[in-house]
């Protein structure tokens, strides 16, 4: 968790260049009835404010997250600083937590234990990645210049986003095949350079180097992708669901 918080400096370009979940994967990860639901290590608050754009939007979204620059960007919900392994939550007080690009971060073990802890029997879990789809040759080139190979969620990504919750919780996978929801993102190629500059192994960067790899992600889209701007970006979302149950064993 420290380095993931130590991305709250560069806030303003999350804010900016990342993209909220598909409403289509927001619908797959939320129960029938939501009532309170948490956005879990919110960042700057994308997927609050997807489910704030609901339809009929939750009664109550909570963003949690420990990096203060990140959280005092989020707004039209109830805001704490807190952690997957520590939530600031009581016991059965939530109808669904979802968590976007965020799960290599947390502790699996003890973020599990206290997501059983805080929702009530029946509420979900819901896990999201939102990228641009690697399958596409120029996107793909264009990650590997932004060192996506080394961003957290790389091995997760490498395994299509499957992997199982640990045991004795009480949840049960909803979704054994994670969901992939695919979509486009109209962007300008300084705004695709600028989100392949937020990925985690650039983030890491100094400054110089963060420019630089901006340069050559910017240089090299001109000649992957030419013509005028604004370029249709292909995304996809993916999504896993677990249902909390009588928390017996899974």
């Amino acid at each position: 968790m420290p380095r993931a918080m130590s991305f709250g400096r560069r806030a303003a370009d999350y804010d900016r260049y990342r993209p909220a979940p598909h409403p289509e994967a927001l619908d797959r990860v939320l129960p029938d009835r939501a009532g309170t639901v948490v956005d879990l290590a919110a960042g700057t608050g994308l997927v609050t404010r997807a489910l704030l754009a609901r339809p009929a939007p939750p009664a109550v979204v909570i963003a949690i997250e420990p990096d203060a620059r990140m959280l005092a960007r989020v707004d039209g919900a109830r805001r704490a600083q807190g952690t997957a392994e520590h939530l600031p939550l009581r016991d059965s007080a939530v109808d669904a937590v979802l968590a976007s690009s965020a799960w290599h971060w947390f502790d699996a073990e003890a973020a599990t234990a206290e997501i059983a802890r805080v929702l009530r029997p029946g509420g979900t879990l819901g896990l999201l990645w939102s990228r641009a789809d690697p399958t596409v040759d120029w996107v793909d080139e264009v990650r590997t210049i932004g060192r996506a190979a080394t961003d957290g969620a790389a091995r997760l990504s490498r395994r299509g986003f499957a992997f199982a919750l640990p045991a004795g919780y009480g949840f049960v996978d909803d979704t054994p095949t994670a969901v992939h929801v695919r979509w486009t993102r109209t962007m300008t190629r300084d705004e695709i350079a600028g989100m392949v500059c937020t990925y985690s192994g650039v983030l890491e960067l100094d400054a110089d180097a963060q420019q630089e790899v901006f340069d050559a992600a910017r240089a090299r889209l001109d000649e992957l992708v030419p013509g005028p701007d604004p370029v249709e970006v292909p995304f996809e979302t993916v999504a896993r669901r677990w249902t909390l149950g009588d928390g017996s064993a899974v």
